[in-house]
């Protein structure tokens, strides 16, 4: 089941999956600071929306598809 960009988890702290490019250049950790717009993604034929996520390391605020982020509880 896909997971879905919930407006409630905006403000929450989160790890990157480890598949992902961020991850592996040690941007491993951020927080939510927003939902972008529903876009598709190759390998899903519904629309997506994605998280805002601003990384703690670099800094920057990417967008990211909810099935590649961990919630911290």
């Amino acid at each position: 089941m896909m997971e879905e960009a919930k407006r409630e988890n905006v403000g929450k702290r989160i790890q990157m999956h480890a598949a992902t490019d961020a991850w592996m250049s040690g941007d491993r950790f951020g927080e939510i600071i927003g939902i972008g717009r529903a876009r598709a993604y190759t390998h899903e034929a519904e629309l997506v929306r994605p998280y805002r996520v601003k990384l703690d390391k670099s800094g920057r605020t990417v967008r990211v598809h909810p099935c590649n982020l961990f919630l911290a509880d």
